[in-house]
Protein backbone atom coordinates (compact mmCIF):
# COMPACT_ATOMS: atom_id res chain seq x y z
CA UNK A 1 0.00 0.00 0.00
CA UNK A 2 1.31 3.31 -1.17
CA UNK A 3 1.56 6.04 1.90
CA UNK A 4 0.49 9.51 0.65
CA UNK A 5 0.43 11.24 3.81
CA UNK A 6 3.81 13.19 3.47
CA UNK A 7 3.18 13.77 -0.55
CA UNK A 8 3.40 17.69 -0.73
CA UNK A 9 1.44 20.14 -3.67
CA UNK A 10 3.69 21.27 -6.47
CA UNK A 11 2.61 25.04 -4.77
CA UNK A 12 4.17 23.64 -1.35
CA UNK A 13 7.25 22.05 -3.32
CA UNK A 14 7.98 25.81 -5.02
CA UNK A 15 8.06 27.03 -1.93
CA UNK A 16 9.75 25.41 -0.23
CA UNK A 17 12.63 25.27 -2.65
CA UNK A 18 12.90 28.99 -2.83
CA UNK A 19 16.27 29.39 -1.08
CA UNK A 20 17.45 26.14 -1.74
CA UNK A 21 20.35 24.99 -3.66
CA UNK A 22 18.84 23.45 -6.31
CA UNK A 23 22.27 21.25 -7.31
CA UNK A 24 22.48 19.73 -4.12
CA UNK A 25 18.24 19.21 -4.06
CA UNK A 26 19.15 17.11 -7.30
CA UNK A 27 22.21 15.30 -6.11
CA UNK A 28 20.47 14.10 -3.24
CA UNK A 29 17.00 13.44 -4.87
CA UNK A 30 18.76 11.28 -7.70
CA UNK A 31 17.01 13.47 -10.33
CA UNK A 32 18.15 16.06 -12.74
CA UNK A 33 19.21 19.19 -12.39
CA UNK A 34 17.31 20.58 -15.07
CA UNK A 35 14.19 18.40 -13.51
CA UNK A 36 14.20 20.31 -10.28
CA UNK A 37 14.87 23.82 -11.68
CA UNK A 38 12.05 23.43 -14.03
CA UNK A 39 9.91 22.20 -10.99
CA UNK A 40 11.38 25.35 -9.18
CA UNK A 41 10.84 27.67 -11.33
CA UNK A 42 7.32 25.99 -12.10
CA UNK A 43 8.22 26.26 -16.11
CA UNK A 44 6.29 22.77 -15.66
CA UNK A 45 3.64 22.00 -13.95
CA UNK A 46 2.63 17.84 -15.05
CA UNK A 47 5.50 15.80 -13.10
CA UNK A 48 5.53 12.06 -12.32
CA UNK A 49 4.45 10.35 -9.04
CA UNK A 50 8.19 9.31 -8.59
CA UNK A 51 9.73 12.76 -9.38
CA UNK A 52 6.60 14.00 -6.90
CA UNK A 53 7.47 11.93 -4.09
CA UNK A 54 11.21 12.02 -4.08
CA UNK A 55 11.58 15.73 -3.57
CA UNK A 56 8.59 15.54 -1.00
CA UNK A 57 10.31 13.03 0.61
CA UNK A 58 13.84 15.15 0.53
CA UNK A 59 11.97 18.54 1.56
CA UNK A 60 10.17 16.64 4.31
CA UNK A 61 13.44 15.18 6.16
CA UNK A 62 14.84 18.66 5.92
CA UNK A 63 12.14 19.53 8.29
CA UNK A 64 12.62 16.63 10.64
Amino acid sequence: MIDNTNILSLAEIRNQLKGERLLLVADATGLSYPTINKLATGEVSNYSYTTVRKVSEYLNSKEA
